[in-house]
């Protein structure tokens, strides 16, 4: 009679990324990435149609914008190291923020409020940190 065994195998896994600081900055690239597709897509929407919806809620939809490739490239950073999802997002969101403003600063020539800039990183870092968080279980 053969014995019969019980234990599963374990196949090794793929090894993974483990740079951590070379994740982030390609997060941020694709996050950089996505913002520029996006908003060169809703200028040509504006451009062509007359619609007075994108001109009434364009900050409304820049934030979500922002929000969302941020969220992308956190994913795509945590996913990369398979570890520490949330601490990889925190900073993909907070590199960008402090990308965009200082583009926004450079291009605008506008005065920043403290308030204007704490709810940025903290809305930035929260996005980074949920699709870190995602990415990792990805």
């Amino acid at each position: 009679m053969a014995k019969v065994s019980r234990r599963t195998r374990n196949y090794p896994q793929a090894p993974r990324n483990t740079n951590i600081s070379m994740a982030i900055f390609k997060g941020v690239a694709v996050s950089i990435a996505v913002s520029l597709i996006c908003a060169i897509f809703l200028s040509l929407i504006s451009l062509i149609s007359e619609n007075r919806f994108i001109d009434t809620y364009l900050e409304y939809i820049m934030v979500a914008l922002t929000t969302t490739s941020i969220f992308i490239g956190s994913i795509y950073a945590a996913k990369q190291v398979a570890a520490k999802g949330l601490i990889i997002g925190c900073a993909v969101g907070i590199i960008y923020v402090l990308f965009s403003v200082g583009i926004g600063i450079e291009l605008g020539q506008e005065q920043i409020s403290w308030l204007m800039l704490s709810n940025k990183f903290a809305a930035g870092s929260l996005a980074g940190a949920l699709g870190g968080f995602i990415g990792v279980n990805l």
